[in-house]
């Protein structure tokens, strides 16, 4: 994990989000992850829906102890309606952090498609996002973005609005640098002398 987003919020939130895992190997005392077992082990083949953080370390163990497998809307039913169309989807309600999930989840899918469904939604839902940052209806521009889409959002608006007061203030006249004179005049000055 990196240690930069170890004490991040949204970084908490995404790898608390259950995935579904297949438990490989026995394990005594751990009926409870199975909220429909009646025994108190846990046996091998169970399918069992487990947060990320969780299914990451039982996965990284030598022998894996789950095989991950991969949540519904990274299968190909979800991945035909994004290819086809990424825009009619509400992203807030598939998926708050559909892209993070999505980053975590790409290195079990052995075919790689998660990864290129990713960078293909965002491709299309990207003249969207630049709709909803300068929109005047924000609460209906801002609806069907997922939460990493929202802060996207909010930042162009944001840069929009300085930019646009940049403009209008008019007084301060771009001129060249100090440095960048004095340096025209030495590399003048040198060509002179040859």
């Amino acid at each position: 994990m990196d240690n930069n987003r170890y004490l991040s919020i949204s970084d908490i939130l995404v790898t608390n989000e259950k995935i579904p895992c297949k438990f490989l190997h026995d394990l005594p005392k751990m009926g409870f992850l199975d909220p429909s077992a009646a025994e108190d082990d846990l046996k091998a083949g169970t399918n069992v829906e487990v947060p990320l953080w969780l299914a990451e370390s039982l996965y990284s163990r030598r022998p894996p102890l789950v095989s991950v497998e991969l949540p519904k809307i990274y299968k190909d039913s979800y991945r035909e309606i994004l290819n086809a169309d990424a825009c009619t989807v509400d992203m807030h309600k598939l998926s708050q952090y559909f892209y993070e999930f999505g980053c975590y989840i790409a290195k079990h899918d052995i075919k790689g498609e998660v990864s290129s469904t990713l960078i293909n939604t965002f491709r299309q839902r990207f003249r969207m996002l630049l709709a909803a940052s300068v929109s005047t209806d924000s609460v209906g521009a801002i609806q069907p973005l997922s939460v990493t889409e929202r802060l996207q959002a909010a930042e162009a608006a944001n840069t929009e609005k300085a930019f646009l007061s940049w403009l209008q203030r008019g007084e301060s006249i771009l001129t060249t640098a100090n440095m960048v004179a004095n340096h025209r005049k030495r590399k003048r000055a040198e060509m002179e002398m040859l």
